[in-house]
């Protein structure tokens, strides 16, 4: 069958049955990458670093799904339970034009939190030998599912339409990036709204502007939400 679904996309899917009440699914569904917009930055020139700019975007992973169907009444309605696979980078995002070589060399600075003054807590995030700069929202790469809905996998007519509604245990998400401490060591940093409205705050030309505050704040929301809603349609076609 065919899905489309928040948080799995597009999809397809393989269904069939193991009792009257019971049946199972197999999947995978991916976000189409030209449904992901891209943002244009310009970065001012700033610690040795020349005025550049850039456009940012994200990658998501594509999603595997083992589920199984139980028909409490043998009707349309049922309680489905499985698990949802991926790659653990859930989110990856990072810019797509070339930032100049400087960023490569010098880096830019991320302090750990917006107050400290310790030169300890200051660290470098450096682009690649390509220009590009990359951070991912890693979470589980196995995601336990629970929810209900209608229809059936394996349906009665040749085609048939099935719903679900659930949620997928993600235990939370950690916004992560490679950066250099002082003693240019590499370090796995978790990026923190604080740490980020202080990093962009030292390289605005205006530094009243707190115009990108509000979406840092997602960061440390992101990083105490468990679970995320999972809501699919699909179409099935019987086989056999």
């Amino acid at each position: 069958g065919l899905s489309l679904g928040l948080m799995d996309g597009a999809g397809v899917n393989l269904g069939f049955g193991i009792t009257d009440k019971l049946g199972a699914r197999v999947g995978y569904g991916l976000i189409p990458s030209f449904l992901i917009k891209e943002y244009g930055i310009d970065l001012p020139a700033w610690g040795g670093n020349p005025a550049a700019s850039t456009a940012v975007t994200a990658k998501l992973p594509g999603s595997g799904n083992l589920l199984v169907d139980f028909h409490p009444t043998g009707g349309s309605f049922r309680v489905t339970a499985g698990l949802f696979f991926s790659s653990s980078d859930f989110v990856k995002v990072y810019n797509t034009k070339a930032l100049p070589d400087s960023y490569h060399q010098a880096g830019i600075a991320y302090w750990i939190n917006e107050t400290t003054t310790d030169n300890a807590d200051r660290y470098r995030i450096k682009s690649d030998a390509k220009g590009i700069v990359s951070a991912a929202f890693k979470s589980g790469a196995v995601k336990p599912f629970i929810g209900v809905g209608f229809g059936s996998a394996v349906p009665k007519n040749r085609v048939g339409v099935a719903f679900d509604l659930g949620i997928e245990y993600t235990g939370g998400f950690d916004l992560q990036a490679d950066a250099f401490n002082r003693k240019d060591e590499l370090e796995t940093l978790s990026l923190t709204a604080g740490g980020l409205k202080r990093t962009v705050k030292e390289i605005r030309t205006n530094k009243d502007d707190t115009s990108y505050d509000k979406y840092f704040d997602y960061v440390d929301k992101l990083r105490s939400l468990p679970v995320l809603p999972v809501a699919r349609l699909s179409v099935f076609v019987k086989l056999f």
